[in-house]
Protein backbone atom coordinates (compact mmCIF):
# COMPACT_ATOMS: atom_id res chain seq x y z
CA UNK A 1 0.00 0.00 0.00
CA UNK A 2 3.12 2.02 0.37
CA UNK A 3 2.71 3.44 -2.85
CA UNK A 4 -0.39 4.76 -3.20
CA UNK A 5 -2.15 7.68 -1.57
CA UNK A 6 -5.78 7.08 -1.76
CA UNK A 7 -7.16 3.93 -1.06
CA UNK A 8 -10.76 2.62 -1.20
CA UNK A 9 -12.16 -0.47 0.63
CA UNK A 10 -14.70 -2.30 -0.79
CA UNK A 11 -16.30 -3.98 2.60
CA UNK A 12 -14.26 -1.91 4.98
CA UNK A 13 -16.15 -3.06 8.41
CA UNK A 14 -15.15 -6.41 7.81
CA UNK A 15 -12.96 -7.69 10.99
CA UNK A 16 -10.04 -8.39 9.00
CA UNK A 17 -10.00 -5.86 6.08
CA UNK A 18 -10.85 -2.86 8.13
CA UNK A 19 -7.58 -3.66 10.38
CA UNK A 20 -5.53 -2.25 6.95
CA UNK A 21 -7.95 0.97 7.24
CA UNK A 22 -6.33 1.61 9.82
CA UNK A 23 -3.02 0.57 8.91
CA UNK A 24 -3.35 3.11 5.86
CA UNK A 25 -4.77 5.87 7.86
CA UNK A 26 -1.85 6.14 10.04
CA UNK A 27 0.28 6.01 7.52
CA UNK A 28 -1.41 8.98 6.11
CA UNK A 29 -3.07 7.90 3.42
CA UNK A 30 -6.84 8.83 2.09
CA UNK A 31 -8.92 6.42 2.87
CA UNK A 32 -12.74 5.58 1.73
CA UNK A 33 -15.13 2.73 2.19
CA UNK A 34 -18.44 1.19 1.65
CA UNK A 35 -20.19 -1.71 3.71
CA UNK A 36 -23.72 -2.95 3.26
CA UNK A 37 -24.88 -1.66 7.16
CA UNK A 38 -23.13 0.46 9.73
CA UNK A 39 -21.62 -0.13 12.59
CA UNK A 40 -19.54 0.88 15.62
CA UNK A 41 -16.49 -0.36 14.02
CA UNK A 42 -17.04 2.37 11.17
CA UNK A 43 -17.23 4.98 13.07
CA UNK A 44 -14.63 4.78 14.71
CA UNK A 45 -12.64 4.72 11.09
CA UNK A 46 -15.19 8.02 10.68
CA UNK A 47 -13.60 9.59 13.86
CA UNK A 48 -10.21 8.60 12.20
CA UNK A 49 -10.67 10.24 8.98
CA UNK A 50 -11.82 7.79 6.90
CA UNK A 51 -14.86 8.84 4.27
CA UNK A 52 -17.41 5.88 4.66
CA UNK A 53 -20.28 5.15 2.70
CA UNK A 54 -23.18 2.69 3.22
CA UNK A 55 -24.43 0.66 0.33
CA UNK A 56 -22.51 -0.67 -2.74
CA UNK A 57 -22.58 1.94 -5.53
CA UNK A 58 -20.04 2.28 -8.29
CA UNK A 59 -20.01 5.85 -7.38
CA UNK A 60 -18.12 5.28 -4.35
CA UNK A 61 -15.09 4.40 -6.71
CA UNK A 62 -14.36 7.89 -7.06
CA UNK A 63 -11.91 9.56 -9.46
CA UNK A 64 -8.87 10.09 -7.29
CA UNK A 65 -9.11 6.51 -6.25
CA UNK A 66 -5.83 4.89 -6.79
CA UNK A 67 -5.95 1.43 -5.84
CA UNK A 68 -8.88 -0.97 -4.19
CA UNK A 69 -8.83 -3.52 -1.88
CA UNK A 70 -11.90 -5.66 -1.40
CA UNK A 71 -13.19 -8.42 1.48
CA UNK A 72 -13.67 -11.82 0.08
CA UNK A 73 -17.12 -11.52 1.51
CA UNK A 74 -18.38 -9.81 -1.81
CA UNK A 75 -19.36 -11.48 -4.84
CA UNK A 76 -17.24 -9.96 -7.64
CA UNK A 77 -19.09 -10.53 -10.25
CA UNK A 78 -21.86 -8.72 -8.95
CA UNK A 79 -20.59 -6.23 -6.41
CA UNK A 80 -20.80 -2.55 -8.73
CA UNK A 81 -17.84 -1.24 -7.02
CA UNK A 82 -15.68 -4.19 -7.98
CA UNK A 83 -16.90 -4.11 -11.35
CA UNK A 84 -16.20 -0.22 -11.92
CA UNK A 85 -12.57 -1.15 -10.32
CA UNK A 86 -11.85 -3.19 -13.10
CA UNK A 87 -13.29 -1.34 -15.87
CA UNK A 88 -11.31 1.59 -15.16
CA UNK A 89 -8.41 -0.74 -15.03
CA UNK A 90 -7.41 0.60 -11.22
CA UNK A 91 -4.72 -1.46 -9.27
CA UNK A 92 -7.04 -4.01 -7.45
CA UNK A 93 -6.32 -6.56 -4.44
CA UNK A 94 -8.19 -8.52 -2.39
CA UNK A 95 -7.50 -8.26 1.90
CA UNK A 96 -5.75 -10.92 1.80
CA UNK A 97 -3.52 -10.38 -1.02
CA UNK A 98 -2.88 -6.99 0.56
CA UNK A 99 -2.11 -8.54 3.74
CA UNK A 100 0.31 -10.75 1.75
CA UNK A 101 1.95 -7.79 0.19
CA UNK A 102 2.74 -5.64 3.67
CA UNK A 103 3.82 -9.58 4.71
CA UNK A 104 6.64 -9.06 2.87
CA UNK A 105 8.10 -6.05 4.23
CA UNK A 106 7.81 -7.71 7.51
CA UNK A 107 9.08 -10.72 9.63
CA UNK A 108 6.07 -12.34 10.02
CA UNK A 109 4.43 -14.86 12.10
CA UNK A 110 1.32 -16.57 10.39
CA UNK A 111 -1.52 -17.91 13.24
CA UNK A 112 -3.12 -20.54 11.96
CA UNK A 113 -5.51 -23.38 12.54
CA UNK A 114 -9.25 -25.00 12.36
CA UNK A 115 -9.58 -23.13 15.28
CA UNK A 116 -7.74 -20.70 18.40
CA UNK A 117 -6.46 -18.60 15.45
CA UNK A 118 -8.39 -15.48 16.81
CA UNK A 119 -7.03 -15.74 20.51
CA UNK A 120 -3.67 -17.13 20.14
CA UNK A 121 -2.95 -14.47 17.71
CA UNK A 122 -3.43 -11.71 20.39
CA UNK A 123 -1.95 -13.70 23.13
CA UNK A 124 1.41 -13.60 20.58
CA UNK A 125 0.94 -9.65 19.86
CA UNK A 126 0.97 -8.93 23.60
CA UNK A 127 3.46 -11.22 24.76
CA UNK A 128 5.55 -9.49 22.18
CA UNK A 129 4.69 -6.16 22.47
CA UNK A 130 4.83 -6.42 27.03
CA UNK A 131 8.72 -7.79 25.90
CA UNK A 132 9.32 -4.53 24.14
CA UNK A 133 9.07 -5.72 20.67
CA UNK A 134 6.31 -3.59 19.65
CA UNK A 135 5.31 -5.66 16.50
CA UNK A 136 2.29 -4.86 14.43
CA UNK A 137 -0.39 -6.98 15.08
CA UNK A 138 -3.42 -7.90 13.04
CA UNK A 139 -6.21 -10.24 14.45
CA UNK A 140 -9.88 -11.19 13.28
CA UNK A 141 -11.41 -9.93 16.20
CA UNK A 142 -11.50 -6.74 18.92
CA UNK A 143 -9.27 -6.83 21.84
CA UNK A 144 -9.02 -4.67 24.30
CA UNK A 145 -5.31 -4.16 24.82
CA UNK A 146 -5.54 -2.20 21.39
CA UNK A 147 -8.00 0.15 22.19
CA UNK A 148 -10.71 -2.15 21.72
CA UNK A 149 -9.44 -2.33 17.53
CA UNK A 150 -7.98 -5.58 15.60
CA UNK A 151 -4.81 -4.22 14.97
CA UNK A 152 -1.68 -2.66 16.93
CA UNK A 153 0.64 -0.84 14.77
CA UNK A 154 3.89 -0.86 16.22
CA UNK A 155 7.45 0.43 14.69
CA UNK A 156 9.32 -3.15 15.00
CA UNK A 157 10.13 -5.49 12.49
CA UNK A 158 7.72 -8.06 13.44
CA UNK A 159 3.81 -8.71 11.93
CA UNK A 160 1.79 -10.87 13.86
CA UNK A 161 -1.19 -12.04 11.69
CA UNK A 162 -4.35 -14.47 12.17
CA UNK A 163 -4.32 -16.27 8.57
CA UNK A 164 -7.20 -17.94 6.96
CA UNK A 165 -7.58 -21.19 5.39
CA UNK A 166 -10.24 -20.58 3.34
CA UNK A 167 -9.82 -20.40 -0.56
CA UNK A 168 -6.11 -21.27 0.47
CA UNK A 169 -6.06 -17.30 1.69
CA UNK A 170 -3.04 -17.46 3.91
CA UNK A 171 -0.70 -18.64 1.06
CA UNK A 172 -1.08 -14.60 0.37
CA UNK A 173 1.27 -14.48 3.64
CA UNK A 174 5.16 -14.43 3.50
CA UNK A 175 5.90 -16.09 6.91
CA UNK A 176 9.11 -16.68 8.90
CA UNK A 177 7.46 -18.49 11.58
CA UNK A 178 4.18 -20.34 12.25
CA UNK A 179 2.15 -21.74 15.01
CA UNK A 180 -0.24 -24.50 13.81
CA UNK A 181 -2.70 -25.23 16.24
CA UNK A 182 -4.66 -27.83 15.11
CA UNK A 183 -5.78 -29.17 11.51
CA UNK A 184 -9.28 -30.58 11.30
CA UNK A 185 -11.99 -31.18 8.22
CA UNK A 186 -13.54 -27.31 7.53
CA UNK A 187 -14.32 -25.60 4.38
CA UNK A 188 -15.60 -28.31 2.64
CA UNK A 189 -17.43 -26.00 0.02
CA UNK A 190 -13.94 -25.28 -0.99
CA UNK A 191 -11.95 -28.15 -0.57
CA UNK A 192 -12.42 -30.98 -2.26
CA UNK A 193 -11.92 -33.70 0.89
CA UNK A 194 -10.05 -33.72 3.81
CA UNK A 195 -6.51 -34.59 2.24
CA UNK A 196 -7.23 -30.76 -0.13
CA UNK A 197 -7.38 -29.27 3.37
CA UNK A 198 -4.13 -30.17 4.04
CA UNK A 199 -2.30 -29.89 1.70
CA UNK A 200 -2.84 -26.23 1.96
CA UNK A 201 -1.11 -26.33 5.23
CA UNK A 202 1.29 -28.00 4.11
CA UNK A 203 1.90 -25.58 1.07
CA UNK A 204 2.08 -22.97 3.83
CA UNK A 205 4.61 -25.11 5.77
CA UNK A 206 6.97 -25.07 2.86
CA UNK A 207 7.28 -21.55 2.48
CA UNK A 208 8.91 -21.32 5.87
CA UNK A 209 12.55 -20.40 5.26
CA UNK A 210 15.36 -22.99 6.72
CA UNK A 211 16.03 -20.30 9.56
CA UNK A 212 12.60 -19.93 10.64
CA UNK A 213 10.34 -21.68 13.03
CA UNK A 214 7.19 -23.90 13.06
CA UNK A 215 5.04 -24.43 16.65
CA UNK A 216 2.97 -26.94 15.97
CA UNK A 217 0.56 -29.13 17.91
CA UNK A 218 2.28 -32.72 18.02
CA UNK A 219 -1.01 -33.85 19.34
CA UNK A 220 -2.90 -33.62 17.00
CA UNK A 221 -2.10 -36.56 13.92
CA UNK A 222 -2.38 -34.34 11.24
CA UNK A 223 -0.50 -31.39 12.44
CA UNK A 224 2.38 -33.93 13.13
CA UNK A 225 2.02 -35.16 8.99
CA UNK A 226 2.49 -31.34 8.37
CA UNK A 227 5.76 -30.38 10.62
CA UNK A 228 7.95 -32.90 8.17
CA UNK A 229 7.48 -30.64 5.77
CA UNK A 230 8.57 -27.62 7.49
CA UNK A 231 12.49 -26.75 6.27
CA UNK A 232 13.39 -24.42 9.23
CA UNK A 233 13.28 -25.66 13.28
CA UNK A 234 10.01 -27.33 14.35
CA UNK A 235 9.10 -26.57 18.28
CA UNK A 236 6.40 -29.10 19.69
CA UNK A 237 3.81 -28.28 21.39
CA UNK A 238 2.10 -30.83 23.76
CA UNK A 239 -0.85 -30.74 26.69
CA UNK A 240 2.16 -31.48 29.15
CA UNK A 241 3.31 -28.32 28.47
CA UNK A 242 0.56 -26.63 29.81
CA UNK A 243 1.80 -28.67 33.17
CA UNK A 244 4.95 -27.53 32.96
CA UNK A 245 3.93 -24.07 32.34
CA UNK A 246 1.30 -23.60 35.12
CA UNK A 247 -0.24 -20.60 33.44
CA UNK A 248 -3.08 -18.39 35.57
CA UNK A 249 -4.68 -17.44 32.91
CA UNK A 250 -8.26 -15.50 32.86
CA UNK A 251 -9.15 -16.93 30.08
CA UNK A 252 -11.54 -20.13 30.57
CA UNK A 253 -10.98 -23.90 28.68
CA UNK A 254 -7.86 -26.16 28.41
CA UNK A 255 -7.90 -25.44 24.86
CA UNK A 256 -6.87 -21.96 25.90
CA UNK A 257 -3.88 -23.38 27.82
CA UNK A 258 -2.92 -25.01 25.04
CA UNK A 259 -3.29 -21.86 22.58
CA UNK A 260 -1.21 -20.06 25.58
CA UNK A 261 1.76 -22.73 25.31
CA UNK A 262 1.54 -22.11 21.46
CA UNK A 263 2.23 -18.45 21.91
CA UNK A 264 4.82 -18.47 25.04
CA UNK A 265 7.04 -20.96 22.45
CA UNK A 266 6.76 -18.74 19.70
CA UNK A 267 7.57 -15.43 21.70
CA UNK A 268 10.46 -17.27 22.78
CA UNK A 269 11.57 -18.55 19.74
CA UNK A 270 11.61 -14.45 18.77
CA UNK A 271 13.85 -13.70 21.99
CA UNK A 272 10.89 -12.15 24.24
CA UNK A 273 11.55 -11.94 27.93
CA UNK A 274 10.11 -15.13 29.68
CA UNK A 275 9.09 -12.84 32.39
CA UNK A 276 7.11 -10.80 30.35
CA UNK A 277 5.70 -13.34 28.13
CA UNK A 278 4.50 -14.81 31.49
CA UNK A 279 2.98 -11.95 32.52
CA UNK A 280 1.17 -11.23 29.15
CA UNK A 281 -0.81 -14.06 28.88
CA UNK A 282 -1.66 -14.34 32.12
CA UNK A 283 -2.92 -10.74 32.37
CA UNK A 284 -4.73 -11.34 28.75
CA UNK A 285 -9.30 -11.01 29.59
CA UNK A 286 -9.39 -12.77 26.01
CA UNK A 287 -11.04 -10.85 23.11
CA UNK A 288 -14.45 -9.59 21.46
CA UNK A 289 -16.99 -12.58 20.78
CA UNK A 290 -14.60 -15.54 21.93
CA UNK A 291 -16.69 -16.40 25.42
CA UNK A 292 -17.22 -12.80 26.17
CA UNK A 293 -19.50 -11.98 29.17
CA UNK A 294 -22.02 -9.48 27.92
CA UNK A 295 -24.14 -9.18 31.23
CA UNK A 296 -27.02 -10.68 31.93
CA UNK A 297 -30.67 -11.63 30.56
CA UNK A 298 -33.20 -12.93 32.96
CA UNK A 299 -30.41 -13.07 35.85
CA UNK A 300 -28.47 -15.49 34.40
CA UNK A 301 -24.93 -14.41 33.08
CA UNK A 302 -24.48 -14.28 29.49
CA UNK A 303 -21.94 -15.32 27.29
CA UNK A 304 -21.35 -14.81 23.90
CA UNK A 305 -19.20 -16.87 21.40
CA UNK A 306 -17.48 -16.74 17.57
CA UNK A 307 -17.85 -20.72 17.82
CA UNK A 308 -18.79 -22.59 14.75
CA UNK A 309 -16.76 -25.56 14.48
CA UNK A 310 -18.40 -28.86 16.07
CA UNK A 311 -14.88 -29.13 17.93
CA UNK A 312 -15.48 -25.61 18.89
CA UNK A 313 -18.92 -25.99 20.27
CA UNK A 314 -18.42 -28.94 22.41
CA UNK A 315 -14.90 -27.19 24.25
CA UNK A 316 -16.50 -24.09 24.61
CA UNK A 317 -18.69 -25.85 26.43
CA UNK A 318 -17.32 -27.60 28.42
CA UNK A 319 -15.03 -24.83 29.55
CA UNK A 320 -18.44 -22.72 30.32
CA UNK A 321 -20.02 -25.65 32.20
CA UNK A 322 -16.59 -26.30 34.43
CA UNK A 323 -16.68 -22.88 35.38
CA UNK A 324 -20.64 -23.04 36.69
CA UNK A 325 -21.02 -26.54 36.77
CA UNK A 326 -24.38 -26.26 39.38
CA UNK A 327 -26.07 -23.40 36.98
CA UNK A 328 -28.33 -25.33 33.81
CA UNK A 329 -26.65 -24.16 30.77
CA UNK A 330 -28.68 -22.79 28.01
CA UNK A 331 -27.02 -22.73 24.29
CA UNK A 332 -28.46 -20.85 21.41
CA UNK A 333 -26.81 -22.40 18.42
CA UNK A 334 -26.73 -20.51 15.04
CA UNK A 335 -24.84 -22.45 12.40
CA UNK A 336 -22.98 -21.12 9.59
CA UNK A 337 -23.67 -22.04 6.65
CA UNK A 338 -26.03 -24.69 5.29
CA UNK A 339 -23.23 -26.60 3.13
CA UNK A 340 -20.80 -26.52 6.69
CA UNK A 341 -23.95 -27.38 8.22
CA UNK A 342 -24.98 -30.63 5.77
CA UNK A 343 -21.31 -31.55 5.24
CA UNK A 344 -20.92 -31.33 9.71
CA UNK A 345 -24.15 -32.86 10.56
CA UNK A 346 -22.49 -36.11 12.30
CA UNK A 347 -20.17 -34.42 14.43
CA UNK A 348 -22.71 -31.58 15.76
CA UNK A 349 -24.90 -34.58 16.92
CA UNK A 350 -22.50 -34.90 19.83
CA UNK A 351 -21.17 -31.40 20.44
CA UNK A 352 -23.82 -30.19 23.04
CA UNK A 353 -22.86 -32.90 24.89
CA UNK A 354 -22.63 -30.15 28.41
CA UNK A 355 -25.41 -27.82 27.15
CA UNK A 356 -28.62 -28.91 28.97
CA UNK A 357 -30.65 -26.85 26.72
CA UNK A 358 -29.87 -26.54 22.89
CA UNK A 359 -31.71 -23.88 20.62
CA UNK A 360 -31.35 -23.75 16.96
CA UNK A 361 -32.85 -20.43 16.19
CA UNK A 362 -32.20 -20.74 11.90
CA UNK A 363 -28.94 -21.19 9.83
CA UNK A 364 -27.18 -18.02 8.84
CA UNK A 365 -26.79 -18.07 4.78
CA UNK A 366 -23.45 -17.77 3.82
CA UNK A 367 -21.91 -18.47 0.02
CA UNK A 368 -24.78 -21.35 -0.17
CA UNK A 369 -26.32 -22.50 -3.02
CA UNK A 370 -30.03 -24.13 -3.18
CA UNK A 371 -28.70 -27.35 -3.52
CA UNK A 372 -27.31 -26.65 0.08
CA UNK A 373 -30.04 -25.50 1.51
CA UNK A 374 -32.36 -27.93 0.26
CA UNK A 375 -30.09 -30.45 2.39
CA UNK A 376 -30.59 -28.79 5.96
CA UNK A 377 -32.49 -26.57 7.75
CA UNK A 378 -32.42 -25.58 11.25
CA UNK A 379 -35.80 -27.45 12.34
CA UNK A 380 -34.15 -30.48 10.73
CA UNK A 381 -30.41 -29.87 12.83
CA UNK A 382 -32.51 -29.71 16.11
CA UNK A 383 -34.39 -33.27 15.22
CA UNK A 384 -30.40 -34.44 14.55
CA UNK A 385 -29.28 -33.10 17.51
CA UNK A 386 -32.20 -34.78 19.96
CA UNK A 387 -30.69 -38.32 18.78
CA UNK A 388 -27.83 -37.63 21.33
CA UNK A 389 -29.59 -34.74 23.24
CA UNK A 390 -33.07 -34.86 25.12
CA UNK A 391 -33.75 -30.77 24.93
CA UNK A 392 -32.85 -29.58 21.33
CA UNK A 393 -35.34 -27.42 19.62
CA UNK A 394 -35.97 -25.27 16.72
CA UNK A 395 -35.96 -21.87 17.76
CA UNK A 396 -37.59 -20.42 14.34
CA UNK A 397 -35.61 -17.29 13.88
CA UNK A 398 -33.80 -15.25 16.18
CA UNK A 399 -37.33 -13.26 17.26
CA UNK A 400 -38.78 -15.78 18.20
CA UNK A 401 -35.85 -17.48 19.62
CA UNK A 402 -35.69 -14.00 22.02
CA UNK A 403 -39.37 -14.55 23.21
CA UNK A 404 -38.62 -18.12 23.79
CA UNK A 405 -35.82 -17.10 26.46
CA UNK A 406 -37.43 -14.92 28.43
CA UNK A 407 -39.72 -17.38 29.41
CA UNK A 408 -37.39 -20.22 29.62
CA UNK A 409 -34.09 -18.34 31.07
CA UNK A 410 -34.01 -18.34 34.74
CA UNK A 411 -31.65 -16.84 37.13
CA UNK A 412 -29.82 -19.68 38.57
CA UNK A 413 -28.98 -20.55 34.42
CA UNK A 414 -26.50 -19.50 32.40
CA UNK A 415 -27.01 -18.49 28.57
CA UNK A 416 -25.02 -19.27 26.09
CA UNK A 417 -25.22 -17.92 22.30
CA UNK A 418 -23.21 -18.97 19.73
CA UNK A 419 -22.31 -18.41 15.45
CA UNK A 420 -20.41 -17.07 13.28
CA UNK A 421 -23.42 -15.33 12.23
CA UNK A 422 -25.94 -12.41 13.23
CA UNK A 423 -26.58 -14.46 16.46
CA UNK A 424 -23.91 -11.41 18.45
CA UNK A 425 -26.79 -9.20 17.52
CA UNK A 426 -29.63 -11.07 19.34
CA UNK A 427 -26.98 -11.70 22.50
CA UNK A 428 -26.68 -7.47 21.80
CA UNK A 429 -30.71 -7.48 22.18
CA UNK A 430 -30.56 -9.59 25.66
CA UNK A 431 -27.85 -7.81 27.40
CA UNK A 432 -29.36 -4.59 26.71
CA UNK A 433 -32.74 -6.33 27.46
Amino acid sequence: MEHFRQIHFIGIGGIGISALAYLALAEGKKVAGSDVTDSALLEDLRQNGARISIGHNKKNVTDDVELVIYTEAINPESNPEYQETKKREIPVLSYFEALGQISQTKKTIAVVGTHGKTTTTAMLGLALMESGLDPTVIVGSKVREFNGRNIYIGSGDLLVAEGCEYRRSFLSLDPFGVILLNCEAEHLDYYKNEADYIKAYIELIEKIPSKGFLVANMDNENVRKIADYCAGQVIPVQAKDVDRLKLKLNVLGDFNQLNAVHAYKAAEALEAGLDDIQNALENFEGTWRRMELKGEFNGAPLIDDYGHHPTEVFLTLRAIKEKYPKKRLVCVFQPHQYSRTHLLVEEFKGAFKFADKVIIPDIYEARDSEADKAEINAEKLAEIIRQNHPDAVWGKGLDHTYDLLKDEVKSTDILVTMGAGNIGDLADRLAAS
